[in-house]
């Protein structure tokens, strides 16, 4: 079984991009890494070691159903009419 770590890798790199550039130190420090590897990173010039992709995917809630390969998105909530 393995997992398409570069389709998770590209989710976790739109999401990089879609935080506003002066919040970059944040996510840096609580992932452990420095701001230009997280520019690094969505340049593709850097990839992140698996510890760091998982702090990333936690930030940003992403999950991998292990047996389906597939993302796991939280559940959508609407209001009861």
């Amino acid at each position: 079984m393995s997992i398409d770590l570069m389709m998770l890798l590209d989710g976790v790199k739109r999401k990089i991009k879609a935080v506003p550039a002066a919040a970059y130190g944040d996510l840096a420090e609580e992932c452990g890494v420095s701001v230009p590897t997280l520019y690094g990173i969505i340049a593709d010039r850097r990839m992140p070691s698996l510890p760091t992709l998982q702090k990333l995917c936690d930030h940003f809630a992403i999950t991998v159903d292990v047996a389906t390969h597939k993302q796991v998105l939280p559940p959508v909530v609407r209001p009861i009419e």
